[in-house]
């Protein structure tokens, strides 16, 4: 799988993926990926690609959003899920890492991605910009991740309303949530949400 790497700037010791949005592409989030690395010196940070050209014509998908139907995309996010898990499992098992030492980030549809799978594998933390959380039934057990949910007050591609589902969601089985709000913001990641979750890393 195409995709960047930043090294640890210490001995290694966590695995960080972040996943881009719908039609963007993995340098998107690279100055994402340079905050956090200075965040976690020991913490190798990889950014790929989505693993399909995007529905609408520019940049990558992780799955198909051509319906405007949650379970459509669950099914879509369930098939194109083993290639994904493949090569993340490809990558701890060569730095001799498990679950336990890596964190999902992600903006959007990067997001919804990080929130399944890292609840799914029961990772350490997921830090989920503008998401919401994709099977929730099949996912939302009691688990020992973290979870940091970000959001823009005025977001109209993925509502507020989405994020408010999943923390309830999330803590009803008693899964530790924080969130963060930046009230003016639309869809994206702005320096204050950036922030929150920097102090969010450093507290692991």
């Amino acid at each position: 799988m195409d995709e960047i790497v930043l090294k640890a700037h210490s001995t290694l010791t966590r695995c960080v993926f972040i996943f881009h949005g719908y039609g963007a592409d993995n340098n998107d989030l690279r100055p994402v990926g340079e905050e956090f690395a200075k965040a976690l010196p020991g913490a190798e940070i990889h950014l790929p690609n989505g693993i399909e050209s995007c529905d609408d014509g520019f940049g990558r998908q992780w799955f198909s959003l051509k319906n405007n139907d949650i379970k459509i995309w669950e099914q879509a996010f369930e098939k194109n899920t083993p290639p994904i898990v493949s090569h993340i499992e490809a990558v701890i098992s060569q730095k001799n890492l498990e679950y336990k030492n890596v964190i999902f980030a992600g903006f959007s549809q990067g997001a919804m991605l990080s929130l399944s799978l890292g609840l799914k594998y029961e990772v350490e933390a997921v830090i989920a910009f503008s998401g919401l959380l994709l099977s929730p039934n099949e996912c939302v057990h009691r688990k020992n991740t973290k979870i940091l949910l970000t959001h823009g007050g005025e977001d109209t591609v993925i509502p507020i309303s989405a994020m408010t589902l999943t923390q309830e969601a999330l803590m009803g089985v008693g899964i530790d949530v924080k969130t963060a709000i930046s009230p003016k913001l639309s869809h994206g990641i702005d320096n204050y949400l950036l922030g929150q979750a920097i102090d969010f890393l450093k507290m692991l």
